[in-house]
């Protein structure tokens, strides 16, 4: 079986829920007018990631930052979000797409599933806040290791550094795993010794080879606005806070990329994939059937929904199916 994927790197409008969901359909159009039947978004791309939390921003700066976010966070039975599942639907495409979500009076760095009938399939929220991500988002838990069947074939995803989460990554390839999506933020952010789009790449390589599964990666990239936004909050970040950054591209199940990646710079990666390139990896390394050795290391899974109030049946998101007038 083969299909057209088409995965994004871009940058929010920041503080803007309404103008980046616009961007977001616009974004949709393209890929659809270009025979995608799959579009991937950056993590927490709804409305944006808040390089905030690792800059030297005092508690006071923090909270009002906190709460301009929730204003403008995600609330998927809403119609911001509404208006994104009418164009899955519309154009006939599946969408992913990380957000920041509102979860009674917390916020969660979640994954978005929705299929080309414009239902959200699929929330899932990240298991671990990366550092100072914990002082912003709750946290995920078993029942969030998810795959989901689809018309393109069974699709899952990890969140940023969710993906060196080993035991996390296995539970999906044990659930027939043929699409993995990998969210990140991206930036030229110099906060740390490190290349970001490097280890994303490496990151992404490594888990289509190990689970032999294709891998499409979306992360965002700077824009002139985040980048005045946050010098002006932070002066001091003059030298290390600059445009661009993240990568977008499509791994197949031997760890290479199909098609060439895009870095730096706002786009959308196209990639033809065939799941039947799946077998062929699997016939060397079937990481869940005949190259595993559960008489000698098994996982064990709680999926089940950890909630402070245990009793009722409403305990953890739910599938949403919106009515269209169309």
């Amino acid at each position: 079986m083969k299909h057209k994927i088409a995965t994004v790197i871009a940058s929010p409008v920041i503080f803007d829920l309404e103008a980046t969901a616009k961007k977001c359909c616009d974004i949709i159009n393209e890929a659809a007018d270009k025979g995608a039947s799959l579009v991937v978004f950056p993590e927490t791309f709804l409305p944006m990631y808040p390089w905030w939390i690792w800059m030297a921003v005092d508690n006071v700066k923090r909270l009002e930052l906190y709460e301009r976010l929730a204003g403008e966070s995600v609330d998927v039975h809403g119609d911001v979000f509404k208006s994104i599942c009418y164009q899955a639907r519309r154009r006939n495409i599946h969408v992913v797409i990380g957000i920041n979500e509102i979860g009674g009076d917390t916020l969660y760095n979640s994954q978005a599933f929705i299929d080309n009938r414009g239902d959200l399939i699929g929330l899932r929220r990240k298991l671990v806040p990366t550092g100072e991500e914990r002082t912003l988002w709750g946290r995920g838990d078993g029942g969030d290791l998810l795959v989901l069947d689809t018309e393109i074939g069974r699709l899952g995803g990890l969140i940023c550094y969710e993906n060196s989460m080993a035991l996390s990554r296995y539970a999906l390839y044990s659930q027939g795993l043929q699409i993995h999506v990998a969210n990140w933020p991206g930036s030229n952010f110099k906060s740390q010794p490190r290349d970001r789009t490097r280890t994303i790449d490496t990151v992404c390589r490594f888990i289509a080879f190990e689970g032999q599964t294709f891998v499409v990666a979306s992360s965002s990239c700077i824009g002139e606005e985040e980048v005045r936004f946050y010098h002006q909050l932070c002066p001091e970040l003059k030298d290390s806070f600059a445009v661009g950054g993240g990568i977008a591209a499509v791994y197949n199940p031997f760890g290479e990329p199909v098609g060439t990646p895009m870095t730096d710079q706002e786009g959308i990666v196209y990639a033809d994939l065939d799941l039947g390139d799946i077998r062929k990896a699997k016939h060397m390394i079937d990481c869940v059937g005949h190259y595993a050795r559960p008489d000698v290391a098994r996982l064990v899974i709680d999926d089940g929904s950890k909630r402070p109030v245990t009793g009722f049946s409403n305990t953890r998101p739910q599938p949403v199916s919106f009515e269209f007038d169309d």
